[in-house]
């Protein structure tokens, strides 16, 4: 199942095309094409959130869901979790009520939700730091000091950084930095979303997710309004081009190009 889960995977990231990855399955596998196809198309459509028709053996299902949660995280997760939801639904209006499917679908849906209760506390923490942070940084420096300090870190810096007799997460350290730098806009749409205090949200995100061993550094990571960061987590942007001062994707059907320096 691990060579089947690799090479839908591939498919999926756009590392081979799909007539690829069903030869693939065909040549390393001795599956049958009409099967292959299936595999593949059922695979993109779990990472895509749509329904399916055709249906797979409960192991192997189960098999893709946990490397999902693995290697790409809870929002995968959930969007597999619609996905296989829905066709368990129209199963079941033919006849069949995939009750073992069922089960495993639901194991699942628990772990997302434990998860995302971790993943909300977590977040809620990291906005803190951040707010404590910038608080800090306002009172106590221009925003060229801010800028100086953003263009020193490297990855040589501790995890744990002290500021004002505190400690605080490297990460949110940087974050708050690039917050202040780019005043709290987002890099697609330059919005933000005013807060009852008068203060700016934005969020952000990593370019190379951490699981995936992306760098804490400025250049790894972009600003988002709520919107847009939903929309890059979930629409499996395609990256053409990345570099220390800008990225260049297509996320759904869209063409950006944002500069990712700092001056």
């Amino acid at each position: 199942m691990e060579i089947i889960y690799q090479i839908c995977k591939q498919v999926f990231e756009n590392q081979i095309t799909r007539k690829e990855g069903i030869q693939a399955l065909v040549d390393q596998q001795n599956m049958n094409r009409n099967s292959a196809v299936i595999v593949v198309n059922i695979f993109v459509k779990m990472m895509n959130g749509e329904r399916f028709t055709r249906t797979l053996s409960n192991p192997l299902f189960e098999y893709f869901l946990e490397n999902i949660f693995l290697e790409y995280g809870k929002e995968k997760l959930e969007a597999a979790l619609t996905a296989l939801d829905l066709h368990i639904t129209y199963i079941w209006a033919k006849g069949n009520p995939k009750r073992r499917l069922r089960l495993i679908c639901n194991m699942y849906f628990e772990k997302l939700r434990v998860s995302t209760f971790q993943s909300t506390i977590e977040s809620l923490h990291d906005e803190v730091e951040q707010n404590e942070i910038i608080s800090y940084l306002k009172r106590t420096k221009s925003k060229q000091e801010v800028l100086a300090e953003l263009n020193s870190i490297t990855a040589r810096e501790p995890e744990i950084v002290t500021i004002n007799h505190k400690a605080y997460k490297r990460d949110n350290k940087t974050i708050a930095l690039i917050k202040i730098v780019r005043d709290f806009k987002c890099q697609i749409c330059q919005t933000f979303i005013p807060k009852s205090n008068g203060e700016k949200y934005i969020e952000a995100a990593h370019i190379i997710p951490k699981h995936e061993q992306g760098q804490e550094l400025p250049e790894n990571i972009i600003l988002f309004c709520p919107n847009h960061h939903k929309e890059f987590d979930l629409g499996s942007p395609n990256i053409t081009k990345k570099d220390k001062s800008s990225i260049e994707f297509t996320l759904n059907g869209k063409e950006y190009k944002i500069n990712l320096s700092f001056n």
